[in-house]
């Protein structure tokens, strides 16, 4: 029995956010704005946005016959890029915009972005959200804390089969050595992050195959990240006898994106990788789609 897995950061943060729609007691902050830069809107994401491109990403995902999509970054064009006739939706947590801000401690859009498409056949059993203990940049370091990052958990019935889904978006940086040299706050909030996830996978005692994907914003060629992984990951979940961990590794290229397995010595069913890839050639966003199929055996 093949499973066929991808994952996809598609990018879909407006193009601008309007101070005008701030409430009347902190409309001084959009007036003051206004007389400094002329304008209330704020650019927040740099790449374009029109219905071209989301209704290209739908029909991606309705022509991938991937049987689970796990998806980050799906804030204020879900309706858009969900195909509801294919697939089944999880919960999507809210919009980037400005009614939906959190304001205290400070303010926070309630939104994590993280989605999970199964095939119809199916059956969603439990699905939880947890945010990051711990994220750093609130209006720099990639202003992680302006949305509520975190992992999606979710436990499925797919045929005979129980699996486990985690979906993970993890702190961002912008590491330049020339105008950024220190994310070492960046490194220290992804490795609490790897913490918080290990620390539920061993709390849930779960006996299914686990899959963990979404975008690690981890990369090969920078070796306190490769480090994190190595450490706070894949030795973390080896310190329990009966799991063993895998990384499905994409033949072609190699990006912060990722897909991880783990099978429960326990368990009579377990996942096999047969392939893992990354489809350059679609360009929808600035991620690229990770795409691995698997055979479950036993």
């Amino acid at each position: 029995m093949k499973l066929k897995v991808l994952t996809y950061n598609v990018d879909c943060l407006p193009e601008i956010i309007d101070l005008k729609d701030l409430p009347w007691i902190l409309k001084p902050i959009a007036w003051i704005y206004k007389l400094i830069k002329k304008t209330t809107l704020i650019r927040i994401n740099d790449n374009e946005i029109s219905s071209s491109k989301l209704n290209k990403i739908k029909d991606y995902f309705i022509n991938s016959d991937a049987n689970i999509i796990g998806i980050q970054e799906d804030f204020n064009y879900h309706k858009e890029i969900y195909p509801e006739d294919y697939y089944k939706d999880s919960n999507h947590e809210g919009k980037i915009e400005i009614p939906n801000l959190k304001w205290f401690p400070f303010p926070r859009f309630k939104a994590n972005g993280l989605n999970l498409f199964t095939s119809l056949d199916i059956l969603h059993v439990y699905e939880e959200f947890n945010k990051w203990n711990e994220s750093n940049g609130y209006i720099s370091h990639a202003n992680d804390l302006l949305v509520t990052k975190g992992f999606k958990y979710f436990h499925i019935f797919y045929k005979d089969v129980y699996l486990d889904i985690y979906i993970v978006h993890m702190d961002a940086d912008f590491y330049h050595p020339e105008n950024c040299p220190d994310i070492s706050k960046d490194s220290e909030a992804r490795e609490s992050q790897f913490k918080q996830l290990v620390d539920d996978i061993k709390e849930k005692h779960s006996r299914n195959p686990i899959i963990i994907m979404g975008d690690t914003n981890c990369y090969n060629k920078y070796k306190w990240d490769v480090n994190n992984i190595e450490l706070n990951l894949k030795h973390a979940i080896k310190d329990c006898p009966e799991l063993e961990f895998n990384e499905a590794i994409p033949n072609n290229y190699s990006d912060c994106d990722r897909i991880f397995y783990i099978n429960n010595l326990y368990c009579r069913k377990k996942l096999e990788l047969e392939d893992c890839y990354f489809d350059l050639e679609t360009r929808l966003s600035d991620h690229r789609p990770l795409i691995a199929t698997f055979n479950i055996i036993g």
